[in-house]
C-alpha cells in the first residue's frame, strides 16, 4: 500500500513527492505579482477542469469545505426560508447551524444514514444540501428535482463530490467544494462557486446579523470581487497553493475531467462489488444511491460498535498494511474507503486481500 495520506484522509496522486512543490512562487508574498497570478491561475484552472459555468465566480476561502459552506450560509441564507436536507454527519451540521445559529425558519428533511432523503425542493425557499455524502456514500442520482424556474438559491456541499464525479453547476448557485479529496491536495483552503444569481443577491441583501470578515464577501458594504480574482480574505499557505497546483497538472496528464470520473467510478464498482459478494460484509447504502466516486462504507456483520471497527483498524496500521479507514465517529460503525481518483485500483485490491486475510477468512 501507498502509505503517502493527505488530509481528509486521501491519498496523494501517483508520482507525488516534496520536490515537486519546488514552485516559483512558494517563498514569496501572498501579495506579490507572481503569487497573484498563481492564485488566480489555480481559480481558472479549477473552472475548465470542472466545466464551471463561465459566468459563475470562483474564490479560493478559509478553512477547506467546511469553511466555504459557512461563510456560503452565513453570507446567503436570512432573506426567505430554508429547506435543509440531511442524510449524513455534515449535512447534519449544517441543519443545527442553519436553526440554531443563524436561527432562519427551517425546515428538515432528515434521511437515516445510508438513505436518501425526500427530494423535496420549494422553489421559493433556500435550499441546503450535500449531493453527495462523506460519511455514508450516499448521492443523488440526478436532480432533476431541481426546479430552474426559483425564487430561492440553492447551496450545495460538493465536498465529497469534485474532481470524482460530473457536478451539474448549472442547478446550483453556490457550491462549496476543496481539493483535499478529489485530488488528495492539502487542506485549509476551500473554494466557493457563485452562480449569476448568488452574485445578484449578494449585491441586493445584506444579511441582519455580525459577519466575522474572515467569512465576508462584502469589503464594507460593497461585495468583494477581489477574492473572484485571488486575493484571498486571508494569507494562504503557499505550500498548500503549490501542492494543488502540483495536483492540477496531475489530473491534466490523465486526461482531464473525464479521466478522473473515470477512474472514481471504476474505484467505486470494484470496492462496492466486492463488498456485496464477501461474506459477512454489507454497503451501507444501495447501489442506486452510491455515489459514483468518493466514500464506499460498509459494516462488517459481527461487529456491533466502534472499538471493534477501531482495534482492527490499530491492528493493520501497526502493521503498515492500512490506514485511516474507520469511518466518522459521528456517523455508524462502519468502515469508509476513499475511492477518489488518486487512488489505484492495486491499492484497492491490496485493501481486499488484506481483509480476507486477516479479518473475512480467519
Amino acid at each position: 500500500m501507498r502509505p503517502f495520506f493527505s488530509s481528509g484522509p486521501c491519498v496523494k496522486h501517483a508520482g507525488w513527492s516534496l520536490e515537486q512543490l519546488n514552485r516559483p512562487f512558494i517563498n514569496r508574498s501572498h501579495r506579490s505579482d507572481i503569487a497573484k497570478k498563481h492564485l488566480k491561475s489555480i481559480i481558472d484552472r479549477q473552472q475548465k477542469l470542472l466545466n464551471i459555468p463561465d459566468d459563475y465566480k470562483l474564490a479560493i476561502v478559509p478553512a477547506s469545505a467546511t469553511g466555504a459552506m459557512e461563510m456560503a450560509m452565513w453570507c446567503f441564507l436570512g432573506s426567505r426560508d430554508v429547506d435543509v436536507h440531511v442524510m449524513d454527519v455534515f449535512s447534519k451540521i449544517w441543519a443545527y447551524d442553519i436553526e440554531r445559529q443563524l436561527k432562519v425558519h427551517t425546515h428538515i428533511f432528515e434521511a437515516e444514514y445510508g438513505n436518501l432523503p425526500q427530494m423535496h425542493h420549494n422553489p421559493n425557499h433556500d435550499l441546503v444540501i450535500a449531493i453527495s455524502a462523506t460519511t455514508t456514500g450516499v448521492a443523488y442520482p440526478h436532480t432533476d428535482w431541481i426546479f430552474n424556474d426559483r425564487q430561492g438559491l440553492v447551496i450545495v456541499d460538493a465536498t465529497a463530490a469534485a474532481f470524482c464525479f460530473d457536478i451539474p453547476f448549472e442547478k446550483f448557485d453556490v457550491v462549496a467544494f476543496s481539493w483535499q479529496k478529489g485530488l488528495g491536495s492539502e487542506a485549509a483552503h476551500g473554494m466557493l462557486a457563485l452562480s449569476p444569481r448568488a452574485l445578484e443577491q449578494l449585491e441586493t441583501y445584506i444579511p441582519p446579523r455580525p459577519i466575522p470578515r474572515i467569512m465576508s464577501l462584502w469589503l464594507d458594504d460593497k461585495v468583494n470581487y477581489g477574492v473572484f480574482e485571488g486575493l484571498t480574505l486571508n494569507t494562504p499557505s503557499m505550500l498548500s497553493l503549490a501542492d494543488v497546483e502540483c495536483a492540477l497538472d496531475w489530473a491534466e496528464t490523465l486526461g482531464g475531467a473525464k479521466a478522473l470520473y473515470k477512474k472514481s467510478a471504476d474505484n467505486v464498482s470494484f470496492l462496492y462489488d466486492w463488498i456485496l459478494r464477501t461474506p459477512n460484509l454489507s454497503p451501507m447504502t444501495t447501489k442506486d444511491i452510491q455515489a459514483k466516486g468518493g466514500a464506499v462504507c460498509f459494516f462488517v456483520n459481527i461487529f456491533t460498535a466502534f472499538d471493534e471497527y477501531r482495534a482492527f483498524a490499530k491492528s493493520v496500521a501497526d502493521e503498515k498494511l492500512l490506514f485511516d479507514i474507520v469511518n466518522h465517529a459521528h456517523s455508524k460503525p462502519s468502515f469508509r474507503i476513499w475511492c477518489g481518483p488518486t487512488v489505484e485500483k492495486n491499492d484497492l485490491m491490496q485493501l481486499t486481500k488484506i481483509f480476507e486475510e486477516k479479518l473475512v477468512n480467519s
